[in-house]
Order: C-alpha cells, then structure tokens, then sequence
C-alpha cells in the first residue's frame, strides 16, 4: 500500500478491519492486554523523562569505543552502540552488571547481527535463547519496584498482570530493539547524509538538525514497511483483502512519492521549512494510530541532540562499498565506513531543547543550500 490516504485509514483504523499489533509491547505475536499496554506506554514516557542524558553522555569518549582500530565507525553497527551507551541510564540505571551484559549481548547478537546486519550465524542462534534465559533469571531474582521505575528493568518489573520473568524479559528485549536500535540506525543515515551535504560545521544550528532529522527519516525511514493484518473482509481503494491477509504499507514508497513530494529522490531538508498537508499525511516514520511509537518524541529529541554535537564537533569523512541501503528489519546504511575528527576548541553545546520548542524561521542560509 503506497497511497497515504488508505494507509492513515488503515493505521487508524477506525473501521475496526485489523487486528490490533503492537510492535513493542507484545509477547510473540500476541499483543499485551490493552491495561497493560496503556501502563507500559505512560511507564515509558516516564522513565525517559526522568533521565536528563543530554548534559550526563559524554560523546567522545562513546566514539572512541566504537570506533575499530584505524578510528573508523562501521555502518551498520556504530549508531546503535553509541545509542546503546547514550541510553544506558534509561535500559538500566545502577543497575547489577549481568544485567548490562546481558543486554549488550542481546544488542550485538540479536538487533545488529539479525534485524541490522542480517548474517545470522549458528553461533547468534544459541546465544540469543542463551541471553533471554539470562535476563529471565535475573529479573526473577529481583522484587517489582516500589515506586515510580527508575529505568526499563523496574518499567517490566511493576507490569501488572500474571507475566512471567520469561516474558518480561522479552518485553524487555523489545523495548531495548526500540530504544537503541530504530534511533542507531537512523543516526548512522543522519551523520552520513550530514557530513556528504556539507552539515559538519562549526557554523550547523539546531534548526539545520531539526530538518536534517525530519529529511533523512523521509528518505531513510527505519521501519521501512509496516504490516497489519485483516480481521474482516473489506476494500481498499478498489481492491478486495480477505480476512486473515497481510496488507504491507510501504512507508518507504509514501515517502518517496512523486505526487506528494517535489523532486521526491532528493535530499532537501529546506522543504521542512513549510509543508503542504499531503506530505503532513503522507509522512508516517512512526506509524500512526494506536500502534504508533509512543516514545517517538524522544527519539526525535535525542537524534537531534547527538546529530548536533557530532556535526559541529566534528569533521567527517564518508566512504561506502555500495550506494543502495541494507534492507533486513531495520533498513541501514550501505556497507562502509566514516571517519570522525575532532575540530580543536569547538565550544560546549547545551543540551538541545525538545523538538516541540523548536520554533523554526525560514533561512536563507545553511548547509542543505549549499550547491
């Protein structure tokens, strides 16, 4: 489905066509009771609230640790370990170390090596298993918290209902997948695209940030394709879906259609500066509707904040084996590498404001105008 007006009716779905999914809170593929999920979503909110990562990460020292030995950042893996890092006080904050080991496994073996990288070895089919088993243990060893959770462990610790530590323990993968990986690869995309376009200046403003965000999601949107699945027969725009059918929303093609977007394949973050409301419909990173991403707010504001600090702190060299975008679960950059170099005496910058206080004006100037 690439037309935006059927696929908003699908992902609202006001008819009551679709079953309902989830992509986040869910055990296999059954979604959690809808109590449980309201809890987790309110749960989610505010545990990312209460960290204040923007002023406590300390970047440089998260690029040198997953930079390799010639201090490159491999694509396909570097975003989603500096998020990893950004993010640690959130997944689990002072917490046990098998805890963090285990997770950093689970990040390694499972979100890079399968939903990223998609070369599935014997050795990540044991150790998944392997490392589900380990957080179950763990998270049976602990009581459920007292009071409001300080981070995502006490988040699937305090869930209401008769859950096993099995099954917190996958809802606490997912939540991890959501967390590190979808915002990982996204920043690797926005990095790249940043640096290739002329971003990485001292000169860069936050305002170039919030539409370089906005442009490569559009572009580049991680969740590639969204899935629902019919619970009635129906219609849409002419065509018959039968009950138990899978409709496939290709949010790649809505972001790239022609009848909605000027020169569609191009990279122009200026279109952000004013939207018709088509491309307002037709732009759905997120999804919409109750499945919609409830944590997206967040994502936004920390690939801003991180996508700020590198662009005006570094400089940047990008080369690529290949120019079309790895499509596994997550769609990534192409094979490759890029090279950040620290510019000497680049000024502290604060802690970037949420996307919602961003008042934008239109430029006249900046890197995305750039011949």
């Amino acid at each position: 489905m690439a037309d935006a007006d059927a696929a908003r009716d699908i992902l609202d779905d006001s008819a009551g066509h679709y079953l309902f999914q989830s992509g986040f809170f869910r055990l296999g593929p059954v979604p959690l009771p809808p109590a449980v999920r309201s809890a987790a979503s309110r749960g989610l909110l505010r545990v990312l609230a209460r960290h204040d990562l923007a002023s406590s990460f300390d970047l440089a020292s998260a690029i040198s640790e997953v930079s390799d030995g010639r201090g490159r950042l491999r694509h396909q893996h570097w975003g989603v370990e500096l998020v990893r890092r950004y993010f640690a006080p959130v997944i689990a904050h002072r917490r046990h170390t098998e805890i963090n080991a285990l997770v950093d496994a689970y990040v390694t073996s499972s979100v890079v090596a399968d939903d990223i990288v998609g070369h599935v070895l014997r050795r990540s089919h044991r150790t998944v298993p392997a490392v589900r088993a380990g957080l179950a243990e763990q998270l049976g060893r602990l009581p459920a918290p007292e009071s409001d959770a300080q981070d995502l462990v006490d988040l699937v610790l305090g869930l209401p209902g008769e859950l096993s530590p099995a099954d917190r323990a996958q809802l606490l993968q997912r939540l991890v997948l959501s967390t590190v990986g979808f915002t990982g690869v996204t920043l690797e995309w926005m990095v790249m695209l940043g640096v290739k376009h002329g971003y990485d200046t001292p000169a860069v403003r936050r305002e170039h940030v919030h539409r370089l965000v906005k442009e490569t999601l559009r572009l580049y949107p991680t969740a590639w394709r969204l899935i629902r699945v019919a619970g009635a027969d129906h219609d849409i725009v002419g065509s018959r879906v039968h009950e138990g059918e899978h409709v496939l929303i290709g949010t790649h093609a809505l972001h790239r259609s022609a009848t909605v977007w000027d020169r569609p394949l191009d990279f122009r973050p200026s279109r952000w500066e004013q939207l018709t409301d088509d491309q307002r419909r037709s732009y759905v990173p997120f999804g919409k509707g109750e499945g919609m991403c409830p944590a997206n707010g967040f994502a936004v504001k920390a690939l801003e904040h991180l996508g700020h600090l590198i662009l005006r702190g570094y400089r940047g060299r990008v080369r690529l084996r290949t120019r079309r975008p790895h499509v596994r679960t997550l769609l990534a950059p192409p094979a490759g590498w890029i090279r950040l170099t620290p510019r000497p005496g680049t000024p502290f910058v604060a802690p970037i404001a949420p996307a919602s206080a961003v008042r934008e004006q239109p430029q006249q100037s900046g890197p995305d105008r750039r011949p």
